[in-house]
């Protein structure tokens, strides 16, 4: 079975030297995203309002970089007022009017 491994870096990189065996790639990013929620989950809102980025690197045995997970939280400076994308062609530009 292949090695993946997980390496966090949340401002320091703290390397999977161990690794798991998994039986593939689709299990690997499961686990990836499962073990990334219950870290942040572990932070009990720490991360938010900090400006932080955590990422996870998932390399193979060789070290190989297969994929990367980034999760950041920003908190605007002013006001903001959030719009999904399939109403911001609907909603009016200030001066437009």
């Amino acid at each position: 079975m292949p090695s993946y491994h997980f390496h966090v870096d949340d401002g320091a990189l703290v390397p999977d030297v161990e690794g798991t065996e998994l039986p593939d790639l689709h299990t690997a990013r499961t686990e990836a995203v499962r073990a990334m929620g219950t870290m942040l989950a572990d932070l009990g809102g720490e991360l938010v309002g900090g400006g932080h980025t955590w990422m996870m690197h998932v390399t193979d045995a060789a070290n190989v970089l297969l994929f990367s997970l980034t999760f950041s939280s920003i908190v605007p400076a002013g006001k903001v007022t959030f719009l999904p994308e399939d109403q911001m062609s609907v909603a009016p530009v200030p001066g437009d009017l």
